[in-house]
């Protein structure tokens, strides 16, 4: 995936250079940002040195009309409120995160242009973790084994459970969910890695996309719609791992669990625990899907430390595959 270019240029020093610096200090990101403070010195550079977003402040916005440049204009306002300019506008004193994925959603609303295929060392692997028994510390473990692989590989966690929780355990700034990104995805837009990274949190180091705010937008998900996202994300993004946390209200779960390269099943040993496998094997057999018990692998908790634990050498593992 060819790098691309933000050009930020402020007529306050220390704002674009923290700026820049921050932008800049995570492992490989999309976007590499260089800081201006002088308009003329950035329209010079462009010329050479093409970026694809301009963050402008705007009350430098009259020195560069009438100028050549490349790139996307996108203006930073120290005023929350704004009368319509022609160009998106972004209020310039919030957090760098948020500043962020706003210029990446409004660069891929515009983008006429894919970034390309990712390159790759291996596939994406897909790791399903799914039980058909409840509360077995599911999505406890889908985190603490998420946090573990993304301290050695580029990792995303899906949840995908009709109540997922996160809108109160990791509260965000905006609104931007799972639903969007598909939504986008259908619109057949050209820049999905720019959306895909305008939406990307973070919990302990591993990038997540905050799952649907209820089932009746899980059910809207079809089939289709989640092979084709993990389709995409083989294609564009540079995740070498991604985490499935499945919930049976998912459409199409016996395909999603037949192409995954490894299932982790949360279990209970107690007899309702047991009784529930014994009707989910049933199903399995009764579609013709064995299969997938084959690469599943059933895992008991009795403490919050024993996921913990158990995550973490699981991750480590993985690591090394």
């Amino acid at each position: 995936m060819r790098r691309k270019q933000i050009a930020i240029c402020d007529e306050e020093p220390e704002y674009t250079r923290r700026f820049a610096e921050y932008a800049n200090r995570y492992r490989d990101p999309l976007f590499i940002v260089h800081g201006y403070t002088d308009v003329q010195e950035l329209v010079k550079d462009i010329k050479d040195h093409p970026a694809d977003i301009i963050l402008l402040s705007k009350k430098l916005s009259r020195e560069i009309k009438g100028k050549e440049q490349t790139g996307q204009i996108i203006y930073l306002t120290e005023e929350e409120y704004q009368e319509e300019s022609g160009y998106p506008v972004i209020y310039k004193y919030q957090s760098c995160p948020r500043i962020l994925r706003q210029a990446y959603s409004a660069y891929a609303t515009q983008a006429s242009v894919s970034l390309g295929t990712a390159l790759r060392f291996r596939e994406m692997k897909r790791i399903g973790v799914f039980s058909p028994v409840g509360r077995t510390g599911k999505t406890s473990f889908a985190l603490a084994f998420g946090k573990e692989l993304a301290k050695q590989c580029k990792t995303l966690y899906l949840n995908m459970e009709e109540f997922s929780g996160f809108e109160l355990l990791y509260p965000r700034e905006d609104n931007w969910t799972l639903s969007e990104l598909i939504y986008f995805m259908k619109q057949g837009k050209n820049a999905f890695a720019c959306k895909l990274e305008s939406m990307i949190g973070q919990i302990g180091g591993l990038d997540y996309i905050p799952p649907v705010k209820s089932p009746i937008e899980l059910k809207m998900i079809g089939k289709e719609d989640w092979e084709e996202l993990l389709r995409i994300l083989e294609k564009e993004s540079r995740y070498e791992f991604v985490i499935l946390d499945l919930g049976c209200g998912v459409e199409g779960i016996f395909d999603l669990l037949e192409q995954c390269d490894k299932i982790y099943m949360p279990f209970g040993m107690d007899e309702t625990a047991q009784a529930k496998f014994w009707q989910y094997r049933e199903t399995l057999k009764l579609l013709e899907m064995e299969e997938i018990l084959e690469k599943t692998e059933k895992v008991t908790f009795s403490q919050t430390g024993k996921i913990e634990e158990y995550a973490q050498a699981e991750g480590r593992r993985w690591g090394r595959v």
